[in-house]
């Protein structure tokens, strides 16, 4: 494998963390605000990469290496892989956070496909694979974005990028304290049931800041909720990611930096 370097660019800011032997390590926070300053930011982990992997949340062309819309970076709206490539000499591959989080179920042992990975932070971001541990893509260039799903219950009647993102969640702490979590979970779990009826996962990955920020208060709502499945409908496997850093498994696994764990 070749080793390089992983670049998670969110809601919470950019994380740089550089891959070795298939492993990311030192991740850290870095302050970016143009392609010029990735670059710098990247050669300052490796000066000669072999390999970047990029994920970005919004609307990313994979193909194409361009972002066509970001909430979270606007400075990186266009093509964004070519520009790197020439600033680094090196191959560069950009991706969705959606496909990003799918791609790091590649790197979990003993997790069956397909699957599918929804981040739970500033906002919603989900990707999927099918049984053969690809990743599945929507009819048009970019990834998945469901975070206009509607989602109604518990008083809401709001899209899901809202609801389930940190701007929801603390709309439910200021207006119901420590029962907050209980309402969040239970709206996770109503939002799971809808779309495991639809992609049929046999494992489903939960991470994002949100998820570890919870943690297990959210297993018994979800795991309740999904009890309500129909029952053609096989319940999945939920895995709770108690990390931060999951955009940079599946970064590493897209560049080429790091293979999926053997089935």
């Amino acid at each position: 494998m070749r080793n390089g370097v992983v670049v998670d660019i969110g809601g919470s800011g950019t994380r740089v963390g550089a891959v070795i032997d298939g492993r990311v390590v030192g991740v850290h926070a870095a302050g970016v605000a143009t392609a010029e300053d990735l670059a710098a930011a990247i050669r300052a982990v490796d000066p000669s990469p072999n390999g970047v992997g990029v994920s970005v949340s919004g609307h990313v062309d994979a193909d194409r290496g361009v972002i066509e819309t970001s909430r979270a970076a606007a400075w990186a709206e266009g093509p964004l892989r070519d520009p790197l490539v020439t600033l680094l000499d090196a191959p560069v591959s950009v991706i969705g956070d959606g496909d990003a989080h799918a791609l790091a179920l590649t790197r979990l042992p003993d997790v069956e496909y397909g699957g599918i990975a929804i981040s739970l932070g500033a906002s919603l971001a989900f990707g999927a694979l099918n049984h053969h541990g690809a990743l599945i893509h929507p009819c048009g260039h970019t990834g998945w974005d469901l975070g206009h799903w509607r989602l109604v219950g518990d008083g809401a009647n709001t899209e899901a990028w809202w609801a389930l993102g940190g701007h929801g969640l603390y709309d439910l702490e200021r207006e119901h304290g420590d029962g907050a979590a209980e309402i969040y979970a239970y709206r996770l779990g109503s939002f799971l049931v809808d779309t495991v009826q639809l992609f049929r996962p046999r494992t489903v990955l939960l991470t994002g800041g949100i998820i570890a920020g919870l943690g297990e208060a959210l297993h018994g709502p979800v795991a309740e909720q999904l009890q309500s499945l129909p029952i053609s409908v096989a319940t999945p496997r939920v895995v709770y990611s108690p990390s931060r850093d999951t955009a940079l498994f599946g970064a590493a696994v897209a560049a080429g930096l790091a293979l999926p764990e053997m089935r």
